[in-house]
């Protein structure tokens, strides 16, 4: 990706068929042929602009990065939970499994 270039544009190459005013050319590097020539003012409002473009994308960036963090958070939650509710049933299973094992067997549905 090409960078956008900037640059005021000297007195010598200012016409009066191109307006005066817009003395600050930009070129947007994206295969254009000629460059954009804007205001002074226009640039400023540009960039201001722009400025807040970016800190809403930032703020949006963070609120789905909060949320990601705190789905994360919940499904480790659930996940940690199912685990250590899988452990009472694996405890029985081992249960039932000495029980076969044994001589003696007792049946399994006298098991604790």
């Amino acid at each position: 990706m090409s960078g956008i270039g900037v640059r005021l544009v000297p007195h010598g190459e200012l016409t009066e068929g191109r307006s005066p005013t817009r003395c600050v050319e930009v070129d947007l590097g994206s295969g254009r042929e000629e460059p954009l020539r804007i205001t002074p003012t226009e640039l400023v409002r540009l960039v201001m602009e722009a400025d807040t473009v970016l800190a809403e994308i930032r703020a949006h960036a963070k609120q789905a990065e909060t949320q990601w963090r705190t789905s994360l958070g919940h499904w480790f939650e659930e996940a940690r939970a199912a685990v250590q509710a899988q452990s009472p049933e694996t405890a029985m299973l081992q249960r039932v499994l000495e029980a076969l094992r044994r001589p003696d067997r007792q049946p399994v549905s006298s098991l604790p």
